[in-house]
């Protein structure tokens, strides 16, 4: 076992070696008619999702889940609806990356491709997930409920690398591969962080606005959201870390207004958050890399698993930090 102080020195090290195994997915939806697709798809593909998994798992066929006798060994709870479920975690095990297009209007057999994060255990539920996509796309999307197939499935095998492994045709679903372990580059001296969907982010109780922005928020919400997903709180020396005044940051962030159909509630609802750039440069940020490398992939604040709150690095020659 590492010291004490080794892990004072190491901490964002001594992090990744505990966090679990990331399964990076990519998924080829392709429509069995045209369709006019909204600008943002990340909310009508989790509660697409939702749905599928509910008619793929649920053998009760209730109406809610609250009291179900079988919660604790349902695939629905324990992948979409945590809180109900009795294994003690309440994460979200996925995260769906879906860039923001602008509308876009697809032909019959045009394709859709966005990708997934599925932490482990969780991809022992892979086939649950194909299936439920599946339904999903004979529900259809939009108002007009287009439907489409899923027509390939692929892994990656490195994070941050660019070797995909197709592990389902539209037929045959495959092993996944086991993915490497996670080794982020070297800190580069300088990135910039810019925001692809909104960030959502509270500050006493408040969703924090481009002029309240200050660098601890950022870091603040890297430590919850990376502890949130090992099932446990940030240790205060963390927190002290992450509001250290020596932490200088440029930022150009505009407050920016999103809504969502909310399927459950039957209303729209506002999701707006931050968006735009942070630049960081300096040795200060170098023990903070690891997460914040990381953190590409598992989004930051609130709404994550439908694709809120994801960023990118650009470092100083702006090619994106792989």
């Amino acid at each position: 076992m590492r010291k004490t102080q080794d892990k004072a020195m190491d901490w964002p090290l001594e992090i990744l070696d505990r966090f679990p195994a990331l399964y990076r997915l990519r998924w080829t939806l392709c429509f069995i008619q045209p369709f006019d697709a909204p600008p943002y798809l990340g909310s009508a593909l989790r509660g697409l999702l939702g749905h599928g998994l509910r008619r793929t798992a649920c053998v009760t066929r209730r109406k809610t889940c609250v009291d179900c006798p079988l919660t604790a060994s349902c695939v629905y709870t324990r992948l979409f609806e945590p809180a109900l479920h009795t294994s003690g975690s309440e994460r979200v095990p996925y995260v769906l990356s879906v860039l923001k297009s602008g509308r876009r209007l697809y032909p019959k057999g045009g394709c859709f491709t966005f990708e997934m994060s599925l932490l482990s255990p969780y991809h022992r539920e892979l086939p649950y997930l194909v299936q439920a996509f599946q339904a999903g796309g004979r529900l259809g999307l939009g108002p007009k409920n287009v439907g489409f197939d899923v027509d390939e499935l692929a892994a990656l095998g490195t994070l941050g690398g660019d070797n995909w492994h197709s592990v389902y045709d539209g037929n045959v679903l495959t092993a996944l591969p086991v993915p490497a372990a996670i080794q982020p580059p070297p800190w580069p001296g300088r990135v910039v962080l810019e925001w692809a969907t909104p960030w959502r982010f509270k500050r006493r109780g408040h969703f924090v606005r481009p002029d309240q922005f200050v660098p601890a928020m950022l870091f603040e919400s890297l430590l919850y959201r990376v502890y949130e997903l090992l099932g446990e709180r940030p240790q205060k020396a963390f927190l002290d870390r992450a509001r250290d005044p020596d932490l200088h940051v440029e930022s150009e962030l505009v407050w920016q207004d999103w809504s969502r159909y909310s399927s459950r509630q039957k209303t729209r609802m506002q999701v707006g958050g931050l968006m735009g750039r942070i630049a960081l440069s300096g040795d200060q940020f170098a023990d903070w890399w690891p997460l914040l490398w990381l953190g590409q992939w598992l989004h930051l604040g609130k709404f994550t698993s439908m694709g809120l709150g994801r960023y990118r690095l650009v470092a100083a020659s702006l090619r994106e930090v792989h």
